[in-house]
């Protein structure tokens, strides 16, 4: 496995994700994920757990207001990809103005392709 081409493969899939926020486009969004993979995060009421159809509704969201978070750009930092096989790892910071989003991102290679299988996330409001 050479392991540089396999990061490489792991960003064009994390790249699907990106450009589908940066344009509002929930097709390319799911390009990166499984269809049975989910997202999670610690809510006030306890466990949030999403599938990948939740970004059709999120998208539609930002498209119809001006305000919302995702029409802002934002500035994506990878952190750190970590490939054992065909399981991979990654973390990404995503910084908007008021707040930053940690995202953790557990990937299987399927039929030749990275797949986000899973993706758990923190948020972070700045201090003003």
């Amino acid at each position: 496995m050479n392991t540089d081409i396999e990061k490489e493969s792991i960003n064009n899939t994390l790249r699907y994700f990106f450009d589908g926020l940066d344009n509002l486009d929930a097709g390319m969004i799911k390009k990166a994920f499984h269809p049975e993979a989910r997202s999670f995060c610690v809510m006030d009421s306890g466990l949030g757990s999403r599938s990948v159809s939740h970004w059709d509704d999120t998208i539609r969201d930002a498209q119809d207001d001006p305000n919302h978070l995702f029409r802002e750009k934002s500035r994506k930092n990878i952190v750190f990809i970590d490939i054992t096989g065909d399981a991979a790892s990654a973390k990404v910071e995503w910084v908007f103005t008021d707040l930053m989003f940690i995202d953790y991102y557990n990937l299987l290679k399927l039929d030749g392709r990275w797949y986000i299988m899973n993706k758990i996330y923190h948020t972070t409001l700045f201090e003003k």
